[in-house]
């Protein structure tokens, strides 16, 4: 599981990376045709919003990844035992899982299906259906990570 975690946590570091990459060059053409050329682009705009969107929940996932990467607040878990900071991080987890399963994936997914016949008015080949495919497939991962942190984390309750 070490092995798939590794090389998922690469492949979402490379889509990050080529997003942003993407991004800058689609923000960076949408100046140059507003300013330089007086005639702004409104594909490249809608683009940008698109691209973002698919940036920040690939890289929410890809945060999931690292350890202890997803946010909150270490007042109680600095003070608990190693053993109940062990059953704090299970406990996060699970309702990470929870709500990855139920937000994302299932709600993700019942949004695609929605969007997938309404065309976006700015880039008539994309539908919104697949701009809301970031979220199914940002909680997929994030899924697989919360249940990697699940079994890291009830073996280290068990060898406690």
């Amino acid at each position: 599981m070490k092995q798939v975690k590794r090389i998922l946590d690469k492949i979402l570091g490379g889509i990050c990376v080529l997003l942003f990459a993407s991004l800058t060059c689609t923000v960076f053409w949408q100046v140059i045709s507003r300013y330089a050329l007086k005639k702004p682009s409104a594909i490249t705009e809608e683009l940008a919003k698109i691209i973002f969107v698919w940036m920040v929940l690939i890289a929410a996932a890809f945060l999931f990844g690292e350890v202890g990467g997803h946010m909150n607040i270490g007042i109680i878990e600095e003070k608990a035992g190693p053993k109940r900071k062990d059953l704090l991080n299970l406990i996060s987890q699970i309702v990470i899982f929870i709500f990855a399963l139920f937000v994302l994936v299932l709600g993700g997914s019942k949004a695609v299906i929605n969007g997938l016949m309404q065309s976006n008015a700015a880039i008539s080949s994309i539908t919104t259906g697949q701009i809301y495919m970031a979220l199914p497939i940002c909680g997929v991962f994030t899924i697989f990570y919360t249940l990697y942190y699940i079994v890291e984390d009830v073996r280290n309750l068990v060898k406690r």
